[in-house]
């Protein structure tokens, strides 16, 4: 029995060293095949289109490119600003990935929904009225005109830009190869459980 139980074990550890290679294997395969990218291409892809952005649009945040990418691919894996910045190594930048993550126009339903009248905050801004002349009549804080003019500056630019679909179409391929390499992992498992079963019935 300690012998069987003892190349059992062997033949386990022999497993697990084939899935590392066969994941590769998978990605290499993901690469090739049509448009889909392995798992280091999709993070230069990621990147790449974030420094565009950066750019493009002047932003300016404590964050470096690589962090930025970070907070992209996270926020579709629906993470919370805090668990973002928990991820990123200081849950004290929360606040600092919220105000990045608009400004690379990643947004959450609460972001649009302001305290405020929306089509009154636009005449007021079509009007050309001053921060704190907008905050009187809307009677909030000015940072909270700011803020939000800030957001919906944001917005516009998501909507004639179309940055956010390319970020979907980079992180799709992220997605398919995850489930291919799991799907892949699940059944060399399987094989090796339903081996061993067979094995113990004998």
């Amino acid at each position: 029995m300690g012998e069987y139980l003892s190349g059992r074990t062997d033949q386990l550890r022999d497993l697990v060293m084939k899935i590392g290679a066969s994941t590769k294997v998978v990605e290499k395969q993901a690469t090739r095949h049509g448009s889909l990218r392995g798992s280091g291409e999709i993070e230069r892809a990621l990147l790449a289109v974030v420094k565009e952005m950066i750019k493009q649009y002047s932003i300016q945040t404590k964050l470096t490119p690589e962090q930025l990418s970070s907070v992209v691919r996270l926020f579709y894996k629906n993470l919370s600003d805090t668990e973002i910045a928990e991820q990123l190594g200081d849950r004290a930048l929360n606040k600092t990935v919220s105000r990045a993550r608009i400004k690379l126009h990643l947004f959450r339903e609460t972001d649009l929904k302001p305290p405020f009248d929306k089509d009154e905050f636009v005449r007021l801004t079509d009007a050309g009225k001053s921060v704190k002349e907008m905050a009187e009549t809307l009677r909030v804080a000015p940072s909270t005109i700011s803020e939000y003019r800030n957001i919906f500056d944001s917005q516009k630019a998501s909507e004639r830009d179309n940055y956010t679909k390319r970020f979907q179409e980079i992180l799709s391929d992220q997605d398919v190869s995850e489930r291919m390499v799991t799907a892949h992992t699940e059944d060399g498992l399987q094989d090796t459980i339903d081996t061993d079963y067979e094995a113990a019935e004998a």
